[in-house]
């Protein structure tokens, strides 16, 4: 398998979603929001679980357990919104933990399969093996596009 090309090590803001340790380049992260005064917006795709008002802007909340095809889990106290931008909206991510921040090494990331526990490799650019786990990296622009 040839790996990605890329030359710099990047931070990874590292979270849960069911089964899945996914990565996120922390430059994509605005911030992580633990309050979860979700209004449910109707005639909106499943996936979106509503919005809510992020200090007087509109913020659409995607549960990412859904976009990835995976049942809906009610909201617990492990949960968070990691708000990142995209076309120039926020956005909200519906994560189901937050674990960690790691430095990516390059020459550790590979690419994606075509899928992830069952879930479309559209939605990865790459895998980053570690000493405990492997981490789907996130593709922002093709999950939020799609």
């Amino acid at each position: 398998m040839k790996k990605a090309q890329n030359t710099t090590a990047k931070e990874l803001t590292i979270f849960q979603v069911a089964n899945i340790s996914c990565g996120l380049d922390i430059e994509d992260v605005q911030e992580i929001n633990k309050h979860f005064d979700i209004t449910k917006a109707f005639g909106s795709p499943e996936y979106v679980r509503g919005i809510m008002n992020l200090r007087g802007q509109i913020v659409t909340v995607i549960d990412l357990r859904q976009k990835f095809g995976m049942p809906m889990e009610e909201i617990n106290e492990n949960m968070r919104i990691v708000i990142v931008e995209s076309q120039g909206e926020n956005i909200g991510l519906l994560v189901d933990r937050i674990d960690d921040i790691v430095i990516a090494d390059p020459n550790l990331i590979e690419p994606p399969p075509s899928n992830v526990s069952g879930v479309t490799g559209e939605y990865f650019t790459g895998i980053l093996k570690t000493e405990k786990s492997l981490i789907t990296i996130l593709d922002i622009h093709n999950l939020l596009a799609l």
